[in-house]
C-alpha cells in the first residue's frame, strides 16, 4: 500500500499536492470533532441514571416511558397523513452535475408539536425542538413528480419505490403513538396557580350566585341577625368566596423536558432502547477512529515524500 500511495503522490503537481494535504487535514479534523461529539453523547447517556417523572430532579435528566398525544388536535404526517407523535418529511430532487447525479434537498419539514412521555408515576410534556431524534419508522420512496410525496400509501406496490427510479426522492420519519421512548434532556417542573386577577373575578361571580339565593348561602354571614347584610359582612363574604375559589383551584404541577441550555449536553428522543443507542454509538466511534488512523497514516506518508 505504501508504494501505491507514494506513486500516487509523486504523480501530483505541487498545487494538487497542497490541495490533497489540505483535504486530508480537514477530513481528519472533522472525524476527530465528530467522534468527540458522539463520545460526549455516549458518555452522558451511559452515565445518567433513569428517573421517575414524579420524583425527577430539576435539570439534566433521563426518562423512559410511552409516548402519548396531548389532548387536542392530532399530529399527522404531511406525507402519509398517519397519526403520530413526531415526523420529519424530506423532499429531494435529482440534479445532474457534469456526468454525475446528486440529490438536492427541496424541503425538510420537522414537527415541533408537543407530546407526552408517560411512566407509572406520571406524565411529562416533551418539547422536541432541537432534539436528536431516532425515529420508529423511516420510509423512502421515489416519484416522477413532487406530488408523489403522498404515493407511498396510495400505491404501495409502486415499482419506482423499490429500484430508486424517479426525479424525486421522499423520506418520511415518524415516532408513533404509544411507542416506548427514551429521552435525555433538561427537565423542569412548573407549578400552575391561579393569579390574583382571576381569583378576584371568580370570587365576584360566586358572590353573585350566592345573592340569587341569599337564604341558603348568606344567612350565616348576617352576624347581627337583623336580616340585612352590612358592609363589614360583605367583606367577610368576599373573603369566604375567595377561599372557596382557591379550594377549587388546587396548584397543579406540569413537567417538561426540552433541549438543555448547556451546549455540551445532548437532547435525545429515541424510540430504540438505551442499550441499543450505546451499542450503535460505540460502533460509529470505532468506524470513525479506524478511518481517522488510516487517513492519518496516508497523510504521514504523503508529507514525508519530497515534492
Amino acid at each position: 500500500m505504501n508504494s501505491w500511495i507514494t506513486e500516487y503522490v509523486q504523480g501530483l503537481s505541487p498545487a494538487e499536492y497542497q490541495l490533497h494535504i489540505l483535504i486530508l487535514s480537514i477530513l481528519l479534523g472533522f472525524l476527530l470533532y465528530r467522534s468527540h461529539q458522539i463520545y460526549q453523547r455516549f458518555r452522558y447517556i451511559s452515565d445518567t441514571a433513569t428517573s421517575r417523572i414524579a420524583s425527577a430532579a430539576q435539570g439534566f435528566t433521563e426518562l423512559k416511558g410511552l409516548g402519548e398525544l396531548i389532548p387536542g388536535p392530532e399530529i399527522n404526517s404531511p406525507f402519509s397523513q398517519r397519526k403520530c407523535l413526531w415526523y420529519q418529511c424530506i423532499v429531494e430532487r435529482r440534479k445532474q452535475i457534469n456526468k454525475h447525479s446528486t440529490w438536492v434537498e427541496e424541503s425538510n419539514t420537522i414537527s415541533d408539536n408537543l407530546f407526552n412521555i408517560q411512566d407509572e408515576s406520571g406524565s411529562c410534556i416533551v418539547i422536541p425542538d432541537g432534539a436528536h431524534v431516532i425515529p420508529t419508522l423511516t420510509q423512502v420512496w421515489y416519484g416522477s413528480h413532487n406530488t408523489g410525496k403522498h404515493r407511498y400509501i396510495k400505491t404501495r406496490f409502486n415499482f419506482q419505490r423499490y429500484i430508486g427510479i424517479g426525479r424525486y426522492r421522499f423520506t418520511e420519519k415518524m415516532i408513533m403513538v404509544a411507542d416506548p421512548l427514551y429521552i435525555i434532556g433538561s427537565f423542569k417542573s412548573l407549578r400552575k396557580t391561579i393569579n390574583n386577577e382571576t381569583l378576584k373575578s371568580q370570587a365576584e361571580e360566586l358572590v353573585k350566585t350566592w345573592k340569587m339565593n341569599p337564604q341558603r348561602y348568606l344567612t350565616e354571614f348576617d352576624l347581627d341577625k337583623n336580616g340585612k347584610i352590612q358592609q363589614g359582612e360583605w367583606k367577610i363574604i368576599r373573603q369566604h368566596a375567595e377561599h372557596e375559589v382557591l379550594k377549587r383551584h388546587q396548584p397543579s404541577v406540569h413537567h417538561t423536558i426540552q433541549k438543555p441550555e448547556e451546549s455540551n449536553h445532548p437532547f435525545v428522543i429515541s424510540s430504540i432502547p438505551e442499550q441499543e443507542i450505546i451499542r450503535k454509538n460505540k460502533i460509529i466511534i470505532s468506524i470513525n477512529l479506524l478511518i481517522f488512523f488510516f487517513l492519518f497514516y496516508v497523510l504521514l506518508i504523503a508529507m514525508n515524500i519530497q515534492h
